[in-house]
């Protein structure tokens, strides 16, 4: 190759880049918005920031009020954006233009603008401006990955205004192929799915919810979505928890994350866990009828070596560890993020074991139903140097905590930025000692 030809290479990989810093600075300048107040117009400060080539438009509350006609102008240029967040300002109107000017997007947030009205009894009526109509032209958006939007409403609701159906939210993802996750807030979307009389799936979904499930319904599920890796699923029913287990345990899904709420620690339990616990990073137990012992703490331990978070929460009794216990090595070494709680077990044991198998504890919430001082506890465990690496620490207004420990944990914790902790003594002096210091940190209470 010539050197006029390296030349010109050259010169056009540096436009190249520079275009892209170009757009990249107008991306961040929208989202930096908030940072510093503007008082004027807010259309005026996005027609300066926005460009045609923009990538990500995330809206701040400013924008809330800005009447739908500009939106649906602006939006009409943005053909490369990839991550929208419209969170109350969307209308049918405004998806249509998205719909037909946004191909690109992989995410979007398209919880609908909410309008108040007065009733002909007086009471607040709330209306909502996105429908199935709307649901519609995302159908068009084919590389979406992440989509938010509002839940489905009942038979009743749908006489006020515009709602989403069940049965729009269930077309709308079965035209999606890439999409990955559906944030519903409130929204049961795996029942969802299983009750659907259509033909469903296989589906890319990634993520899914599910309560009041049964075993059926979660071999439903498991069919729809076969390439699931994260699963919630909380059940009340006392009949057929362990066939659910069973379900996950025959699947050929490989979880990254499982949570179970109101489940036993039993045989298909310990099943699952043997057979799925390599693949888990995430593992979240809610316990009832006192089934959690430390034998089922230390197989959880070893059947999933990999586990970055747990939360386990128990009323057990027979959670107790015994004098002259020898803690086995290599279980949860990977630990990042541990929440422990309720009651009838003894909080200075099982946080002081929990802790001693990590090196590097990152977040730490400890829930407790009994009114409990845990001054000793935190003591010993920052003398030993267990927590030096904590960057959240939340502990449960029924744990008490001095002055001085509270004073000794921001000390020696010097990575913390969030703190909780309930105050039972005046801290005007703690939080001068924040101030004077420039510490990162929020030291907050009840």
């Amino acid at each position: 190759m010539s050197r006029s030809q390296w030349t010109f290479r050259a010169h056009s990989l540096f436009k190249i880049f520079t275009c892209f810093l170009f757009f990249r600075l107008f991306d961040v300048l929208c989202s930096e918005r908030t940072c510093c107040q503007y008082r004027g117009d807010p259309r005026i400060q996005l027609q300066v920031l926005t460009h045609p080539n923009m990538t990500v438009f995330r809206k701040c509350d400013l924008d809330n009020s800005i009447p739908q006609r500009f939106w649906i102008s602006t939006l009409s240029t943005f053909s490369r954006l990839v991550v929208l967040d419209l969170k109350f300002i969307c209308t049918d109107e405004i998806l249509e233009v998205i719909g037909e000017s946004c191909p690109l997007l992989e995410e979007v947030n398209i919880v609908s603008r909410v309008d108040i009205c007065k009733s002909l009894f007086n009471a607040s009526v709330l209306i909502r401006n996105v429908s199935d109509a709307g649901l519609c032209f995302i159908t068009n958006l084919k590389q979406l990955r992440i989509l938010a939007m509002d839940p489905p409403r009942n038979e009743r609701a749908l006489r006020i205004g515009r709602c989403v159906s069940q049965a729009g939210i269930i077309m709308l993802i079965s035209e999606l192929p890439y999409l990955e996750e559906l944030r519903i807030e409130s929204c049961d979307i795996g029942s969802t799915l299983i009750g659907s009389a259509m033909d469903i799936g296989p589906l890319s979904l990634r993520k899914i919810n599910c309560h009041f499930a049964s075993a059926d319904g979660i071999r439903k599920l498991i069919k729809i979505c076969p390439f699931l890796r994260e699963l919630s699923v909380t059940h009340l029913s006392e009949h057929n928890k362990d066939a659910i287990l069973e379900q996950i345990s025959m699947s050929e899904l490989r979880l990254n994350r499982l949570d179970l709420s109101f489940f036993s620690y039993s045989d298909s339990m310990q099943q699952l866990l043997t057979v799925k616990g390599s693949y888990l990073t995430h593992f979240s137990l809610w316990e009832i009828d006192h089934s959690l012992t430390l034998d089922a703490v230390l197989s959880l331990g070893r059947c999933c070596p990999n586990l970055t978070t747990l939360c386990l929460m128990t009323q057990s009794k027979w959670l107790v560890i015994p004098r002259f216990f020898r803690r086995p090595n290599k279980i949860f070494s990977e630990l990042r993020n541990l929440t422990i709680g309720n009651e009838n077990f003894n909080i200075d044991q099982m946080l002081t074991f929990f802790v001693e198998c990590t090196n590097n504890l990152q977040r730490l919430v400890l829930k407790y139903q009994t009114k409990t001082n845990i001054d000793e506890t935190l003591l010993h465990l920052l003398e030993k140097g267990h927590l030096r690496n904590v960057n959240y620490l939340w502990l449960d207004c029924t744990l008490e905590v001095s002055k001085h420990v509270v004073k000794r944990i921001i000390q020696v914790c010097e990575r913390l930025q969030m703190f909780t902790v309930d105050f039972s003594e005046e801290m005007s002096d703690v939080h001068k000692y924040i101030n004077e210091n420039n510490l990162d940190l929020k030291l907050g209470s009840y």
